[in-house]
């Protein structure tokens, strides 16, 4: 299989998990939208919750990834510019997970 078609597959798939996964995000954050952080920080203790924000995060960021690099391919194509996507795209999730992780295990 060629990178080129299992870049459109992969990125089909986090299109198609993201709808679930955003409709969840949005019903989530409007029962939680003007609540107190331990009323949050309780809900994302839930392993439901907890396992559908990371499956939204990575989902978001490794669509995130895969959209910029057609962009920086398709204009730029640049390979600093498609490093730099990589690294910024996975700084994102690592950050994104750990505070999720420390929020739920933590406080």
């Amino acid at each position: 299989m060629s990178s080129g078609i299992k870049h459109w597959r992969q990125q089909r798939i986090t299109s198609i998990l993201l709808i679930p996964l955003t409709v969840w995000f949005l019903i989530f954050m409007s029962i939680n939208v003007g609540e107190d952080y331990v009323v949050v920080k309780s809900a994302l203790e839930q392993p439901l919750n907890i396992i559908m924000m990371s499956l939204f995060i990575v989902a978001t960021l490794l669509h995130l990834q895969q959209g910029l690099q057609v962009i920086i391919e398709d204009y730029f194509y640049k390979k600093t510019f498609l490093v730099l996507n990589n690294v910024f795209c996975g700084f994102l999730m690592i950050v994104g997970l750990f505070s999720l992780f420390k929020l739920a295990v933590f406080g």
